[in-house]
């Protein structure tokens, strides 16, 4: 199994983008899970699927190529 990329890795992907800015759109959501441990379970879910749906933004600017 090979490793999950990182957030650099995946930046450094992009097509006609500023690699530095998509790392830090990455952390800054990932960043957001950090307040879990503040809130009730129940809440979690919002978050992650916060988490998800900004990702998915990010992420579908990545070339797969």
């Amino acid at each position: 199994m090979s490793e999950a990329p990182t957030p650099g890795s995946l930046a450094h992907r992009l097509s006609g983008g500023d690699a530095e800015e998509v790392e830090a759109e990455v952390e800054a959501a990932l960043g957001q899970l950090e307040a879990l441990p503040d809130l009730a379970v129940t809440d979690h879910v919002a978050v992650f699927e916060g988490v998800q749906l900004r990702l998915s933004e990010i992420l579908s600017n990545v070339d797969d190529s």
